[in-house]
């Protein structure tokens, strides 16, 4: 049988290869360096890219000053929506003004949103083309970036998207969500601050939480998981189960905030790995789908598939999940391998009530009627998008997605 045969099927037998940011700079007041870091890739004209929240916070003001003590040239970009993620639209009016203007260096700050349009701010200045040519689709060739983007520096703000160590951006695309994906979008400096978290508002706490749950989950599902990916996600399983419901509850436990900052920067860097693929899985599929179709935000709507994804998914690698029921804290010693397993799906249906979330579809108003054609559109497009006749332990057919989609939106029983 051809050597291609067994690269493809026996894991040991592919090569695989990972980057991650160029430099990390992890820690209570890390933000107070982001002057040095600017002045250290070059200085000169700087984009900063964030949105109003973070200013009437003060954090925006706090990196302007670090800044303005290096004697850079800042122009600020408030997003209009922080709440909203980038559509085309935006994405094509940040291009036009990194285009126009000529910049150094490029710093988001902000939830994954304006990390997103930070590293569509610094792909696009430096390769030409319209967005929509370099988005990820289901057929056709996807133009790849030629150039390496500008210097960027991403400063997250919420503990979930882990932007700031993945090599993804994400847009909007009328219904549907689709993304840029290449490793010269990953930052020269990703600096993360668990301060920047403190005056998170307890929903945005608890949907952030659930986006860097369902990421290290989603991994650890993975076809494509490695011994490497496992060990950082089953960490951060440990870190979210361990300390979002303190966050929630007790926002300003800067223990709390901590641990999720890092739980969720761990989400973001094992996403990008090649053999993990995204995540690559039936969750995120169905959730970036239904999220901007019905606008469900992206934390919520992940919180909201991942449990479902994983009762999917169990028959196909109940080992795994058995795994994981122990890095959410139980004790699996006396159980049988299915039951075990199981418990983890329980544990995430607890989690999620716990921190005040719904559970189902319905509670979004999406209408069951809907469902069919939804289905539909997951199996004849949308799964090419994410690769998961590869990615998912579990194939999809219309019966079986039909299926995920009516207990999504019931409920559990």
């Amino acid at each position: 049988m051809a050597s291609s045969f067994w690269k493809e099927n026996l894991s040991i037998l592919r090569i695989d290869e990972f980057q991650n940011p160029q430099k990390i700079i992890f820690g209570v007041d890390a933000v107070e360096k982001v002057g040095e870091e600017a002045k250290r890739l070059g200085g000169g004209k700087i984009i900063v890219i964030s949105d109003g929240n973070i200013e009437k916070a003060g954090i925006l003001s706090r990196i302007l000053k670090r800044l303005e003590e290096k004697e850079v040239d800042i122009t600020v970009l408030l997003r209009k929506d922080p709440s909203a993620e980038p559509t085309l639209a935006n994405a094509r009016t940040i291009a036009k003004e990194v285009r126009t203007k000529k910049y150094n260096i490029v710093i988001g700050v902000g939830g994954g949103s304006c990390l997103d349009s930070a590293k569509l701010a610094a792909a696009m200045a430096t390769n030409t083309g319209d967005v929509r040519e370099y988005c990820a689709k289901a057929k056709g060739d996807v133009k790849e970036l030629e150039k390496d983007t500008l210097p960027k520096i991403l400063i997250p703000t919420t503990a979930g998207t882990g932007s700031e160590a993945s090599n993804t951006l994400v847009i909007i695309d009328k219904d549907y969500k689709t993304w840029i994906t290449d490793n010269k979008v990953l930052a020269e400096v990703a600096i993360v601050d668990p301060a920047l978290t403190l005056t998170l508002p307890p929903q945005m706490t608890a949907g952030s939480g659930m986006d860097a749950l369902s990421h290290v989950v989603e991994a650890l599902m993975s076809t494509r998981a490695n011994p490497i990916s496992d060990a950082l996600s089953l960490e951060a399983v440990n870190l979210i189960f361990a300390n979002l419901r303190q966050a929630y509850y007790h926002g300003k436990d800067l223990e709390a905030r901590w641990n999720m900052s890092l739980a969720s920067f761990l989400g973001g860097w094992v996403i990008g790995f090649p053999w993990v693929g995204g995540p690559a899985n039936i969750g995120h599929c169905v959730a970036e789908a239904a999220g901007s179709k019905y606008g469900i935000p992206h934390g919520i709507a992940c919180a909201i598939a991942l449990p479902y994804s994983m009762e999917y998914n169990l028959p196909a690698m109940p080992e795994k999940l058995a795994l994981i029921a122990s890095a959410m804290g139980h004790d699996n010693a006396d159980l049988p391998l299915r039951k075990a397993a199981s418990k983890s799906v329980e544990a995430v249906f607890n989690l999620m009530e716990e921190i005040d979330l719904p559970t189902c579809l319905k509670e979004y108003n999406v209408p069951q009627k809907d469902l069919k054609s939804f289905a539909e559109y997951i199996i004849n497009e949308r799964q090419y998008l994410y690769d998961l006749q590869t990615m998912n332990p579990r194939k999809p057919t219309f019966e079986n997605i039909m299926q995920l989609l009516e207990s999504m939106w019931a409920g559990k029983k």
